[in-house]
């Protein structure tokens, strides 16, 4: 099995079907996947927090999930590691429904709705500064009481929270906060290259800390600065540094391809991982490293399940 914890199908979806493409991901992203080896994901909302809307965010969910369910001899929704080994059983998609920040939402409580449509996975923001805390778009404020109070909501309901695109204050806030393992779906280790997006081993250390898991992502800036590492053998130096720092079990694989929500852009520009069908490239790069069927297993789907299985209700 081979699990991306991060991927924008869900925004695909709806922005595909608005301008009138009536089967998004049978016609752009079916063959990439039977290709990629990845058995299961989670597919996420990301409504843009500078151009989007409320109603953008909650149509994009039902768009979606209709979409979905209606394509049932292809994805199956996903609510704990059982339904993913039913998924696979059944050569279908397995699906965990989640949110790329919660802008939108008018106030905590609100995300038992999104529970209630089947998300299971929630960040706080995406970059930007909201109600509920601060993402890298500032360094000056951390989490806030509605914060505090949606993230409580989370734990108690079971859902996988995100510390992608937290600022560090954010950051260190949920961590005080959190009494179950907190995930970042999609980041590198700033140690290899020093983008914002990236974590420092302080920060690492702590998902560790949590029991947590990193899963790394396919984006060129977040690979490296330098161009000519910007590729899938650079990126598995970024698994090789982040399990030597904290060990082999607190890291994944989110690869965040998200190219094609940009007109006339076709490849994630990381050589050898230009598209999700190269997704077993980085595995490949893995054996060439000396790591074991074991240990790949563990990189590959087991740790992230050991979180799903601690934190899902």
């Amino acid at each position: 099995m081979l699990f991306d914890a991060h991927a924008d199908i869900l925004t695909d979806i709806y922005e595909q079907l608005k301008i009138g493409n009536k089967d998004p991901f049978t016609t752009r992203h079916l063959n990439h996947y039977k290709n990629s080896g990845i058995t299961h994901s989670i597919f996420v909302n990301w409504t843009d927090p500078d151009k989007g809307t409320r109603t953008d965010f909650y149509n994009c969910f039902d768009v979606a999930i209709n979409y979905i369910k209606g394509k049932s001899n292809l994805f199956k929704i996903c609510y704990n590691t059982k339904d993913v080994k039913e998924a696979v059983s059944l050569n279908k998609l397995g699906v965990f429904l989640g949110v790329e920040g919660i802008k939108y939402l008018d106030k905590p409580e609100d995300i038992e709705l999104l529970y209630e449509k089947g998300v299971r996975h929630a960040s706080l923001t995406w970059n930007e500064v909201n109600d509920y805390a601060t993402g890298l778009s500032s360094v000056e404020t951390g989490i806030t009481p509605k914060g505090k109070e949606a993230i409580k909501k989370m734990m108690e309901l079971g859902m996988l929270i995100d510390l992608s695109h937290a600022n560090e204050k954010t950051f260190k806030d949920v961590f005080d906060l959190a009494t179950k393992p907190l995930v970042v779906t999609h980041g590198n280790a700033k140690a290899l290259c020093n983008h914002k997006r990236n974590y420092t081993d302080e920060q690492l250390q702590m998902i560790k800390d949590k029991n947590g898991v990193i899963g790394v992502c396919a984006v060129p800036n977040f690979i490296s600065g330098e161009k000519t590492n910007q590729n899938v053998s650079y990126l598995a130096k970024h698994i090789d540094y982040i399990v030597k720092l904290i060990g082999i079990d607190h890291v994944g694989i989110g690869l965040d391809v998200c190219y094609y929500l940009y007109e006339d852009v076709t490849s994630t520009h990381v050589e050898g991982l230009q598209t999700i069908k190269d997704a077993k490239n980085l595995l490949n790069e893995l054996i060439k490293l000396g790591y074991s069927k074991e240990d790949i297993e563990k990189i590959s789907y087991k740790n992230f399940h050991r979180v799903l299985d601690e934190v899902l209700k």
